[in-house]
């Protein structure tokens, strides 16, 4: 059986790069991340709508793509809600920044600019402006940085 887990535009290009998960359906283990990522969020019953964040609130994921997965062990369908699969997509973009943060740091070291940094990422996985703000990578990437 798949699940669709809704996603913002970015995250879906994101994670349909042939270096992560391809295009969809992927087949995923128990132990690969994203199985571990299902397993942990699903396991947790009941949710509370309050935990959603804006975005991830039913109105606004209704307007997400969705990436399709085939989980390869067992999960109770009937028990995954659609704040189970928001909660999985928040999940996924949080994943998606810190790879972006861990991408960046490392090309720095060659290209010395973060911004030259984040627009190789962005060509890198073919992620567009329109989806995800150039500024808004910028700034996480700076707030990363001075955490580290």
């Amino acid at each position: 059986m798949q699940l669709e887990i809704p996603v913002k535009p970015h995250v879906k290009t994101f994670l349909e790069h042939p270096i992560n998960l391809g295009p969809g359906p992927s087949d995923i283990r128990k132990d690969h991340w994203l199985g571990e990522i299902l397993l942990a969020v699903l396991s947790f019953h009941p949710l509370d709508r309050n935990d959603l964040g804006v975005d991830y609130m039913p109105a606004q994921v209704s307007k997400y793509s969705t990436i399709v997965i085939n989980p390869t062990f067992k999960i109770n369908y009937q028990l995954v809600t659609d704040g189970h699969l928001a909660r999985i997509g928040m999940g996924l973009e949080a994943w998606f920044k810190m790879a972006m943060v861990f991408y960046v740091q490392g090309r720095m070291t060659l290209l010395l600019s973060e911004q030259g940094a984040v627009r190789k990422f962005y060509e890198e996985y073919g992620i567009s402006s329109e989806d995800y703000d150039l500024d808004a990578a910028f700034k996480v990437a700076q707030r990363a940085r001075a955490h580290l």
